[in-house]
């Protein structure tokens, strides 16, 4: 998939979720922090935006992230490529691909991530309730709620609520999977 792909699906359904709320381009703004002319941007396809704003525009809309990202429609048996969608770097140097999402009753979102040695990256809460499954596939790292992190060895995972700011702190290079559980809303 390239990435003009990606940029006109996110700027698609950015607007589609925005007007949906009723929220004006100023208003959606406020809410996330940005300047009106970068949605405008992001929503017309003319921006590739990073994934910190793309989280503060999920948290401000109310959504998971995936679904600014992922497609909502699939086959029953598909292959996932290794790292198939376009990377979606942060500022701290981590670096991840969206493996899956999807929108059943209980939204779950899949990332594949690395981190160069000595990256500190600071996760913003999620909505409430979600937690967060983190597998460290290669390296050392520390991941979890700030000031309760644990280390993490090759095979060593650990799951929390991620609904407050939490961490991933690369000891050594990793490279870790990231499942997202967001909390079943409908009952």
């Amino acid at each position: 998939m390239d990435a003009g792909h990606v940029s006109r699906r996110i700027g698609r359904t950015l607007r589609a979720l925005r007007t949906e709320r009723g929220l004006s381009l100023g208003e959606l703004g406020q809410a996330a922090g940005l300047s009106k002319s970068i949605l405008a941007r992001i929503e017309s396809d003319g921006g590739n935006p990073s994934v910190e704003t793309l989280w503060r525009l999920s948290l401000a809309l109310g959504v998971p992230l995936g679904s600014l990202l992922g497609d909502d429609q699939g086959p029953r048996v598909r292959r996932v490529p290794a790292r198939r969608g376009e990377p979606m770097p942060a500022e701290s140097g981590m670096t991840g691909w969206l493996v899956h999402t999807e929108g059943r009753v209980r939204r779950t979102e899949l990332f594949d991530l690395d981190f160069p040695a000595g990256t500190d990256h600071e996760g913003s809460p999620h909505l409430p309730g979600t937690e967060e499954l983190v597998l460290c596939v290669s390296g050392r790292m520390r991941v979890g709620p700030a000031g309760e992190e644990e280390e993490l060895g090759p095979g060593d995972a650990v799951v929390f609520a991620a609904d407050v700011r939490h961490r991933y702190t690369a000891i050594e290079a990793s490279h870790a999977l990231d499942w997202v559980l967001y909390l079943d809303t409908s009952a």
